[in-house]
């Protein structure tokens, strides 16, 4: 692919993940003030997120072409990101049936997989070591209740 057939496609990644971002802030700013003053309250996360997925925006869009002009994009991409598409609407739609603990496990599982991953034992373990860290830090150390 060419330099100029590329640049636009980076363009539209970047405007992607900065939407989402935006999106992100936008939503956080309807949780409600903190309790206590000085403590981060429950817009922090969010808050951060969002401003990180802008920030790696930036980055997308501005980073140089690293790929020789005559490199070929491997093929599959789209019906890749249509399937991570499906697979977060299939999620967002167990959620609130089966909770985040059931849940977020295949979630990984299944976008690992999309992204390239094929050893077993590294799609279960990282599954179910990123439902359980999600868990332990959300629902026990900071108390926040997930569906």
């Amino acid at each position: 692919m060419s330099e100029g057939s590329r640049r636009p496609a980076a363009f539209v990644e970047a405007g992607l993940v900065a939407l989402l971002g935006a999106g992100v802030l936008l939503d956080a700013r309807a949780y409600p003030a903190p309790l206590i003053e000085g403590v981060p309250g429950p817009a922090f996360f969010p808050g951060l997120v969002a401003f990180l997925l802008i920030g790696c925006s930036a980055v997308l869009a501005l980073r140089p072409s690293r790929e020789p002009a005559s490199a070929r994009m491997e093929g599959g991409g789209v019906l890749r990101l249509g399937g991570a598409v499906l697979w977060v609407a299939g999620f967002l739609l167990m959620l609130p049936l089966i909770g985040h603990l059931a849940a977020l496990p295949p979630l990984i599982l299944g976008l690992m997989w999309l992204s390239g991953e094929r050893s077993p034992w590294i799609l279960i373990a990282v599954s179910l070591a990123f439902g359980g860290f999600v868990h332990l830090l959300f629902v026990v150390t900071l108390g926040v209740p997930l569906p």
